[in-house]
């Protein structure tokens, strides 16, 4: 387009970063974390008036200057991302973005996934939420329904994640852990799906499923990985988003009647979330339900305790927090591994 310059770059410059943020606040935006791609249309003048960036597989902070709008430049600086992320190897794509804006990203190929009044989340690419719904259909043909469920990040699995289990099961003939598949924690997704298998292997109507990329990940939840956690407008908004999506997906394809998740007195994100979820899910066809969580002493127990003791070398109070298969795994490898990596970040 005459005038007009797009380009695409790894790190903003001070002055490219201001403008940025600039262009997102006039458009109820925030620049969040750090993203691995930003691509900016630029004016005869080198005035930013377009921008979206790429963290991971997830489009996000997409705006244009009101004057610019009707250019379709939103649609410039994507379609300039969804190159450098191809040729990256990642052709699997989410997008936040505003209600008004969705038939412009349909026209790129992206499809719905869940949507609220401030912000719709899309995809594109395969293999995709259908996909992963057959899967989950799958497991429903092979152990029956009703069920209930508890979405778990479980970093590592502690003593206080196998109390809710052991509770929320009871309710049910079939519970479900979902384990959050995002790699963005210290323990890594396959040691503690590992632990997780391994901590319930007793409870005979558990069974443990991936979340794939469909339950408080970076695509569904961002805000929840993020040190700097933002405004708690753009969390309750997410928030709300992933628990649509989990009203759309997990619980038609599973037969989920009931989630369950623990009181929350560390962590306000969590605490909004579970909020969000109390408000969200029971029109959506499933109940919510909220259980103490176990304490050892006076603290609750909880997976950032644990990585604080760990960090701090205070291994002879872990067995009050850990059951013997998350005990036995720091005495691998791969678990002083881990113990190294957070002495390291302390």
């Amino acid at each position: 387009m005459f005038g007009l310059n797009c380009r695409v770059t790894r790190k903003l410059g001070g002055y490219e970063r201001r403008a940025v943020e600039g262009l997102l606040e006039r458009s109820g935006l925030i620049f969040e974390g750090a993203p691995d791609y930003t691509a900016v249309a630029e004016d005869s003048e080198e005035n930013i008036v377009a921008t979206a960036s790429l963290s991971g597989s997830v489009i996000k902070m997409v705006a244009a200057d009101p004057q610019w709008q009707e250019a379709g430049l939103s649609g410039t600086v994507i379609s300039a991302l969804m190159r450098a992320a191809h040729e990256d190897g990642i052709h699997h794509l989410f997008v936040y973005t505003k209600p008004e804006m969705a038939p412009r990203f349909a026209g790129l190929g992206f499809r719905e996934l869940a949507a609220s009044s401030r912000s719709v989340l899309m995809e594109c690419g395969t293999p995709g939420a259908e996909d992963y719904r057959r899967f989950l259909e799958g497991l429903r043909a092979e152990n029956g329904a009703p069920a209930a469920a508890a979405v778990m990040n479980c970093n590592p699995f502690t003593l206080g994640h196998r109390y809710l289990i052991e509770e929320a099961a009871k309710s049910s003939p079939l519970f479900y852990v979902i384990v959050v598949e995002e790699d963005a924690s210290v323990f890594p997704f396959a040691d503690r799906l590992e632990l997780v298998h391994a901590g319930t292997a007793d409870i005979a109507n558990v069974r443990v499923v991936s979340s794939s990329h469909y339950a408080v990940s970076a695509a569904t939840f961002p805000t929840y990985f993020l040190k700097d956690r933002g405004e708690s407008s753009v969390a309750r908004a997410q928030a709300e988003l992933d628990a649509r999506l989990f009203g759309a997906l997990f619980v038609p394809a599973l037969g989920v009647e009931r989630r369950f998740v623990g009181t929350e007195p560390l962590s306000p994100i969590t605490g909004l979330y579970n909020s969000v979820l109390k408000e969200t899910l029971p029109p959506l066809g499933c109940e919510v339900t909220e259980i103490s969580r176990r304490r050892a002493g006076d603290e609750v127990i909880s997976a950032s305790r644990v990585r604080a003791m760990i960090a701090d070398g205070e291994e002879s109070g872990l067995a009050e927090l850990l059951p013997p298969a998350t005990l036995d795994y720091l005495n691998t490898p791969r678990g002083a591994a881990v113990a190294a990596k957070l002495r390291a970040e302390r």
